[in-house]
């Protein structure tokens, strides 16, 4: 059994303006036998540069450059080096609470079945990081089974596929060949297996992520067909993943439910806040796979039997709110 509790892996690509803020945040608690995988995914610019001269000395940091080829191929590098019991995976401009790794330590030894630890995060503007909004919001804490987490993120509309958002024992993700594989949306899968696959969760109370938001970037950024279409699909791969994931029944069926009505609102609000029609799709999809939902008020039986018109009542949301941040 491996000494390391935690790798972390932090994929980079031309984050120069960020990488330093981001590693010093997790050497504050990452110390050694722990590591962090740095993992430079072909940068043009300093970043590169910058991880030698401030992190070069240090023997727990391992620093590898591969020639680009996206977020998923940079974490499926950093997992093939990892030696830690757990893996977590930090984007290269965002900055990690400290408290993570003492609890993680904490759990690890006190219930050594737990496979997923949890935990809530926030988001800031770039250069305000003291002004923060909830992320994702956790509401029970403690011992869990992962697909009832997993349930009620979907339900108070805090879920995101961000694998950001938790530590997974890497045993669980060698078990069951866990990769990103995909250049976008290559979390969705991913996250949504870790869900499935792990046993035993456990919630931490404690806001230990911040993400930053930042002009430019691709969760921020006007969006064209290929990506609404490739997130599309990664929808349809992970509600396969679901489906084969557990044996019928009413749970199933609630969850299926629950991951149907999460992802159509999202990818509708994509659509819409992009200012461009809902794909064709989408809508089909929509209708044939809330066929045979049972829904539980008007704004569900809206959504999966009329969604032109669910669209269209959005849409008028949206435009209100765009309106009003002008």
């Amino acid at each position: 059994m491996s000494d390391i509790l935690l790798s972390v892996i932090i994929p980079t690509y031309n984050v120069e303006k960020y990488i330093v803020e981001c590693v010093d945040s997790l050497l504050r608690q990452v110390k050694s036998p722990n590591e962090i995988i740095i993992v430079n995914d072909g940068s043009t610019d300093g970043t590169l540069a910058l991880i030698e001269q401030n992190y070069a000395h240090l023997s727990h940091i391992r620093v590898i450059t591969i020639e680009n080829g996206g977020l998923g191929n940079a974490r499926d590098t950093g997992i093939a080096l990892a030696k830690g019991k757990f893996l977590f995976f930090c984007d290269p401009d965002d900055v990690v609470g400290e408290g993570l790794v003492s609890e993680l330590k904490t759990v690890s030894e006190k219930h050594p079945d737990t496979e997923l630890f949890c935990f809530n995060s926030c988001v800031y503007e770039d250069g305000n990081i003291t002004i923060t909004s909830p992320k994702v919001r956790h509401e029970i804490f403690g011992v869990q089974r992962p697909q009832d987490v997993f349930a009620r993120l979907l339900r108070n509309g805090s879920y995101t596929s961000a694998v950001w958002n938790y530590a997974v024992k890497r045993e669980v993700v060698e078990q069951y060949h866990l990769r990103f594989i995909r250049r976008v949306h290559e979390d969705h899968n991913f996250t949504l297996s870790v869900f499935m696959k792990c046993k035993q969760a456990w919630v931490s109370r404690q806001v230990y992520y911040k993400q930053r938001i930042r002009t430019g970037s691709l969760t921020n950024s006007t969006k064209g067909d290929d990506f609404f279409f490739q997130r599309y699909d990664a929808f349809i791969h992970s509600y396969s993943t679901l489906n084969s994931s557990l044996a019928k029944s009413e749970r199933r069926n609630a969850l299926e439910k629950e991951y149907l009505i999460h992802s159509f609102r999202l990818m509708i609000y994509l659509s819409l806040y992009n200012q461009t029609p809902v794909p064709e799709y989408v809508r089909n999809a929509i209708r044939f796979l809330g066929r045979n939902v049972k829904t539980n008020n008007a704004k569900e039986w809206l959504l999966f039997n009329r969604p032109e018109i669910f669209i269209l009542l959005q849409n008028y949301k949206v435009k209100k709110e765009m309106k009003g941040a002008a």
